[in-house]
């Protein structure tokens, strides 16, 4: 059987390359099998086809051009903006964003007491300064616009040679050196919030446990002592962050904790408060 005569007076004139394509697409969207019986029917449209379909075309790519939303970003996903541009719905429940961070723990509080050794509070001298190094995972369970879930997070703080003083008999001031390494593990439930279209603010809260390393030496055995040992306590912190790229963000942390380390060797208890501020990189997993 000879081609339809309607389908072949509906092709446009022409036989260049865009007719070409024009016809190829056209045959790939209408079943031949329709086209067959509209042959037998004898009842071509009366309007050209593979004409309508350029039209079509063309008015499509005009409505991208202004800006309406293509057929790409209707796809939707964890990987697709919402129509105001949240990066928020990038974050799918199940899915971790890893955080690390480095800075400072400025101490106000760094207190060792009850032992044998005469008490020692640090925060007004060296050991007012300690750098600190840490990182985590914060696991979302739900939460669309504002996101919440559970945060787990360690962090290892540290100085060395941080000359302190007490008063001694006689209103004797003494000087003794202290080398510090403490190590954080902390967790608990956050909440993350989108701000605009780059823009993340966090905060978060729960319980801190820690492991010191405590070393004190002065001028004479009786200023001087080591010992290690377990302590618990709290912490909350905050901090903001942008985007980067659709995976990674950058921003500033801070978190302030308070502590209580029961130390071997006759030291007594360290007591530890202070707010510890950091520069932060996240990345989604």
């Amino acid at each position: 059987m000879g081609p339809c005569p309607s389908a072949q007076a509906a092709r446009p004139a022409g036989n260049g390359i865009a007719n070409f394509l024009a016809r190829a697409m056209l045959r790939a969207m209408v079943p031949t099998s329709m086209l067959f019986a509209l042959c037998l029917a004898g009842g071509a449209p009366s309007v050209p086809v593979e004409s309508e379909f350029l039209r079509l075309t063309d008015a499509l790519e005009a409505a991208e051009a202004q800006g309406a939303p293509g057929m790409m970003d209707r796809r939707g996903g964890p990987t697709a903006q919402t129509a105001n541009g949240g990066f928020g719905t990038r974050w799918m429940p199940g899915q971790s964003l890893m955080q690390g961070y480095l800075g400072v723990l400025m101490l106000e509080e760094a207190e060792r007491s009850s032992g044998s050794l005469p008490p020692v509070d640090g925060a007004d001298d060296d050991l007012a300064r300690v750098v600190t190094l840490g990182g985590g995972a914060m696991y979302k369970l739900g939460g669309n616009r504002l996101d919440w879930g559970l945060e787990g997070m360690v962090a290892f703080s540290g100085r060395a040679g941080a000359t302190a003083f007490y008063a001694g008999g006689g209103g004797a001031v003494i000087a003794v050196d202290i080398d510090l390494l403490v190590f954080d593990l902390y967790g608990g439930p956050f909440v993350s919030l989108f701000l605009g279209d780059r823009l993340r603010v966090y905060g978060a809260a729960g319980g801190l446990l820690q492991w010191a390393s405590y070393d004190q030496s002065g001028a004479s055995a009786a200023d001087s002592g080591d010992g290690t040992g377990f302590g618990s306590g709290y912490y909350v912190r905050t901090g903001a962050e942008i985007v980067l790229s659709p995976a990674t963000l950058l921003g500033f942390g801070v978190r302030w904790s308070e502590s209580r380390i029961d130390l071997s060797g006759d030291l007594g208890h360290l007591d530890l408060a202070g707010t510890q501020a950091v520069v932060t990189i996240s990345h989604w997993l």
